[in-house]
């Protein structure tokens, strides 16, 4: 089983979007999970008693937060220290800077899921979404559409998942594929 634990709903509303489409005979509930809590803090304190009292399954976990302009190696580092207490097998994947900048790494994503939204494809800014310092507030101004849950959930579901400019989405969907691939029978072969 894989758990995704995430500081925030919007993020697990994309998650669960994602996660079918890179697994699709996975049973929500039993194959995976994604978790969200209320902020940063939330999630911090629940990691290790999350990842010790889970009793079903066979789990990995991936704790997946925001990096919000903070050092990614600092926060890398406190997660895995805080994951470790936990005694299970873990992840730790930092979103650079928050969601929208993984939202932003798939304009055309976007433009499916707001079709009277500016075309804004050929402005350097987007070329780098994790460089971003404030994308969601870029996200605000190009999408009718101001509930973070609404935007993650929208755009997500038009995903190109090879195509995405967000290095640190990149980096989670693979891991994403190899615990996957870890979890799903191999094809049979004929004889």
């Amino acid at each position: 089983m894989i758990v995704v634990l995430t500081e925030e709903a919007s993020m697990r509303e994309c998650l669960e979007v994602l996660i079918p489409r890179l697994w699709p005979n996975s049973i929500p509930g039993k194959d995976w999970i994604a978790l969200s809590f209320q902020g940063k803090n939330d999630l911090e304190k629940s990691i290790p008693r999350k990842m010790r009292s889970w009793n079903y399954g066979n789990p990995h976990f991936i704790i997946l937060r925001d990096n919000d302009g903070g050092d990614c190696f600092a926060i890398k580092r406190r997660l895995r220290d805080i994951a470790q207490r936990g005694n299970r097998p873990f992840h730790v994947r930092i979103v650079c800077q928050e969601l929208e900048s993984w939202l932003l790494g798939d304009l055309d994503a976007m433009k499916l899921a707001y079709p009277r939204m500016e075309d804004v494809s050929s402005r350097p800014k987007f070329r780098n979404p994790d460089a971003l310092t404030n994308p969601s507030q870029q996200l605000d101004s190009l999408v009718n559409e101001r509930t973070k849950t609404g935007r993650a959930k929208n755009i997500s579901q038009h995903f190109d998942l090879t195509a995405n400019r967000s290095k640190s989405f990149n980096v989670f969907i693979a891991t994403l594929r190899t615990e996957i691939r870890k979890r799903s029978p191999a094809p049979s072969t004929p004889l």
